[in-house]
């Protein structure tokens, strides 16, 4: 009985149910800078349907295997606006964007994985702070829980 229950925990979620939460929604694609700087700040979060890419100047990082939070992921009896996309679900996800941020519309707020102390003898642990030391993404895009705004398109 356990066995059986644990296998339907475990199974992949049918295509049609990934695919709800496999891109970010219209209304949070596109740029985003510090709410205290103007739109043509260098520093910014690109935010597409199914991939957030950092940029400072020249620098870019573009970060994919996207998927949107489900319902899971908030408390059972949660009512907000919040949205949280989350990069490299798969993975050692290094970034999430949270959009509504505090439950405020068109607030969004980035974080980004830091690399902790290795552990001898935890080998993914240490791969994973390996990924992230390698990334430096905080470091490289001064953006980590900043507050954002979205920037109007481009015409």
């Amino acid at each position: 009985m356990l066995a059986a229950l644990a296998s339907l925990m475990l199974a992949p979620l049918p295509a049609a149910a990934q695919g709800a939460f496999a891109q970010v929604p219209a209304e949070f694609q596109g740029d985003w800078v510090a709410a205290s700087a103007a739109c043509t700040a260098p520093v910014r979060v690109r935010v597409e349907a199914t991939r957030i890419t950092l940029v400072n100047g020249t620098d870019t990082e573009s970060l994919g295997g996207l998927e949107m939070a489900g319902p899971g992921y908030f408390p059972p009896d949660y009512k907000g606006i919040l949205a949280v996309a989350i990069t490299e679900f798969s993975g050692d996800q290094p970034l999430s964007a949270t959009f509504n941020h505090g439950e405020k519309k068109g607030v969004a707020l980035v974080e980004m994985a830091i690399a902790g102390p290795d552990r001898p003898g935890n080998a993914i642990l240490n791969a994973m702070n390996a990924h992230f030391r390698k990334l430096n993404l905080a470091k490289r895009f001064p953006l980590h829980q900043v507050p954002l705004k979205k920037c109007p398109a481009a015409r």
